[in-house]
């Protein structure tokens, strides 16, 4: 059974923040990364560093950190270096254990700097949930930065308590934006630091490591995450696992085959690829169906999102996920499509399913009990794409008796004839690389080019066509084009065919690529020089040469 969540409060802002993950990279709506300070905060295996960056507007409230030689007027009685940090570790920058010991602090390096240019996209503008001001940086950019170790003495603590600076009241003095990696997994995203918090430390799997506070937690806190893709030509299950869940589910033990770390993962790539090349877990329209290819890439979370690794071995392990992708060429959107998951141990009880359509993601939950996830058709106003023909009149015809209507002779387009004409091939084509089957693609890229054109030619024509219409993205991922924005048509040049013309096109693209619940999107600027010729009244492809394309900025 698909089972949808009621949207109480507490699910409302989830189901939003995965939603939006969906639509775009991950971004965080609290404003705390641009906050006046902030403060990164690394969980090692014998100590806590602190990277500080202290905005100079604050300096008073951080003056134990501050250099003799930075002080304009020299005071006699100032505490020692040594002093002041046991002032700082103790009364202001706290962290302390499980057992109530106060963490020592040893100043490693402190000199001034400039601010860490961690923008957002929504400063300034009202976030949806809190009804707040996202918050924007400082404009004056000067910090004092400092790292700081705060070593453990004895055995690794259970859990840390995070205390910023307080005024007698128990108020924070100073806003400070925080974030927090256990070995090099991020713990939370950048939230604000306006009261102690607590980290409870998994020593085994940092993974696990998480706040008392459930306000403090990443966007990305699933080990286990299925996504559900039905688009025009194809279907996609995709999963997000950890090394470890995937390897128990798939009967991989490194440990067995006595692997380097290198061969490790390309064999557990394999692997993989090799368990889930028979996978029939899918079914689509009460048929039984098994993927035309699989793909699998480790990823890495980050504080943007998820980001595909090309060098695993080179990424602590345990900070790493697994990404299967499992596709399945379709030639019209189904009715119905079920599957099932069989995975879950006594951390993974719970998995949350994205299933995304042509109307939008939708979020639901499975478990042991109830594994069963899916998708029905309920779309009312979709249609297939389909390719439709170019037929725009640019020369003079008559109706002969019998004979039909009969061209006399060619004249080149004006700039809106061309215009039309070049944007209905555009579509055209875009319509056509939305076929996955490589035969259908063939097809359909017959009826928007020259039919007589060698096996050669079409070859040549795909290749080019691919650079602006199927772009390759991160991961080894395929996009497609959304939308072409800023066309301009100039040096409209006749051809030796007298049905043709050629036309110089400039513009931008707008693509994008989903995958693991994120979609991977750009503009890109191009210049290319488009041939097209009129056979049976269709406005058809001949050539086409990518004279630049780049990423626009």
């Amino acid at each position: 059974m698909f089972t949808r969540i009621n949207l109480r409060p507490g699910l409302f802002v989830i189901l939003f923040m995965v939603v939006f993950s969906v639509r775009a990279d991950w971004m965080n709506l609290t404003g705390a990364e641009t906050s006046e300070n902030i403060a990164e905060i690394y969980v090692f295996d014998n100590h806590v560093k602190v990277k500080l960056e202290v905005y100079f507007g604050d300096l008073d409230k951080f003056d134990e950190l501050l250099p003799d030689e930075w002080l304009k007027v020299p005071v006699s009685d100032r505490p020692s270096l040594e002093q002041r940090l046991h002032t700082f570790a103790t009364e202001h920058f706290q962290l302390i254990t499980d057992k109530g010991v106060k963490l020592p602090a040893m100043l490693e390096l402190v000199e001034p700097r400039q601010r860490v240019d961690r923008q957002s996209p929504y400063a300034g503008m009202i976030n949806p949930m809190t009804r707040q001001r996202v918050k924007e940086a400082p404009a004056d950019k000067r910090v004092l930065y400092a790292e700081i170790r705060y070593p453990f003495s004895g055995q690794q603590p259970k859990s840390l308590t995070i205390v910023p600076p307080l005024n007698e009241r128990g108020i924070v003095t100073s806003n400070i934006g925080f974030v927090v990696y256990h070995q090099a997994v991020p713990v939370i995203d950048f939230r604000y630091l306006g009261q102690p918090a607590t980290l409870n430390l998994n020593w085994q799997d940092p993974w696990y490591s998480k706040f008392d506070n459930k306000n403090l937690t990443r966007h990305h806190k699933y080990p286990l995450m299925l996504y559900l893709y039905v688009e025009p030509r194809q279907v996609r299950l995709e999963s997000l696992m950890r090394i470890s869940d995937i390897s128990e589910m798939t009967g991989f033990d490194v440990d067995e085959l006595r692997l380097n770390e290198t061969d490790k993962f390309q064999q557990l790539q394999k692997h993989i690829k090799s368990y889930y090349s028979n996978d029939n877990t899918l079914q689509i329209d009460k048929h039984i169906v098994q993927p035309g290819s699989v793909r699998v890439e480790f990823l890495t979370v980050t504080l943007k999102g998820l980001k595909v690794i090309d060098n695993a071995p080179a990424v602590d392990e345990s900070s790493l996920l697994v990404g299967v992708s499992l596709q399945y060429s379709i030639e019209t959107l189904p009715q119905n499509i079920k599957s099932k998951w069989f995975f879950f141990n006594q951390r993974v009880d719970r998995i949350p399913v994205i299933v995304t359509d042509p109307a939008g993601p939708l979020l639901s939950l499975i478990d042991k009990d109830d594994p069963d996830f899916g998708w029905k058709n309920f779309l009312k106003t979709y249609r297939e794409p389909v390719i439709r023909p170019v037929d725009i009149k640019t020369g003079w015809r008559i109706n002969i008796p019998y004979l039909g209507e009969k061209k006399l002779f060619n004249q080149l387009p004006d700039l809106p004839q061309a215009t039309s004409i070049v944007d209905a091939v555009f579509e055209n084509v875009r319509t056509v690389f939305i076929e996955k089957d490589p035969n259908s693609f063939s097809r359909q890229l017959a009826k928007v080019s020259v039919q007589t054109l060698s096996s050669e030619q079409a070859g040549i024509i795909k290749n080019e066509l691919s650079k602006l219409f199927a772009a390759n993205v991160t991961g080894g991922g395929v996009s497609s084009v959304q939308s072409f924005d800023e066309l301009q048509l100039s040096h409209i040049r006749s051809l030796d065919d007298p049905n043709g013309f050629s036309v110089t096109v400039s513009g931008k693209v707008n693509i994008s690529a989903k995958h693991w619940g994120h979609i991977d999107q750009r503009q890109f600027q191009f210049q290319l020089l488009l041939d097209l010729i009129e056979v049976k009244q269709q406005w058809r492809l001949v050539d086409i040469t990518i004279i630049d394309i780049k990423e626009a900025k």
